[in-house]
């Protein structure tokens, strides 16, 4: 007797390390050092993140896997790693042009970047937890506000 393919929910991680700054062109230094601190100087800093993936799908009968880990490192690489890794996000990856690079607007560029790769092979994109620090992360689900 088959039994029923079961949903299944597989995490992986990935760590990428990136500099950023937090800073609003309409803002003197003062105000920006006022509103983020140290982390409005322009030279910027450096953050070793991490990001886990959640991802679910259907234990496939044939692989007894939901999705082969070698497949979803390729694309943790190909979609956060490399384009990230030794990056300073505010001047090196277009989506912070008009953004602050905040671990939120990160972590909402990083699913839609994601988001497709799994679509198209019939996986969900549950969620993604991102940490820049030992104490600081965000945990992003996707939804209606999700940006371009």
């Amino acid at each position: 007797m088959k039994s029923t393919p079961q949903r299944v929910t597989v995490i992986r991680r990935a760590r990428f390390s990136s500099a950023h700054f937090l800073r609003l062109p309409e803002l003197s230094d003062a105000e920006n050092f006022q509103r983020f601190g140290p982390s409005s100087n322009a030279l910027g800093h450096g953050h070793n993140y991490e990001i886990e993936v959640s991802v679910s799908g259907l234990v496939q009968p044939e692989t007894g896997m939901v999705v082969n880990l070698k497949d979803l490192k390729v694309i943790l690489n190909e979609e956060v790693v490399t384009p990230l890794d030794f990056k300073n996000l505010n001047l090196q990856v277009d989506f912070f042009k008009d953004r602050l690079t905040t671990l939120e607007n990160l972590s909402q560029l990083l699913w839609s970047r994601l988001k497709p790769r799994l679509d198209s092979m019939n996986l969900a994109l549950v969620g993604l937890r991102l940490q820049e620090s030992d104490d600081l992360f965000v945990e992003y689900y996707g939804g209606t506000d999700q940006l371009p």
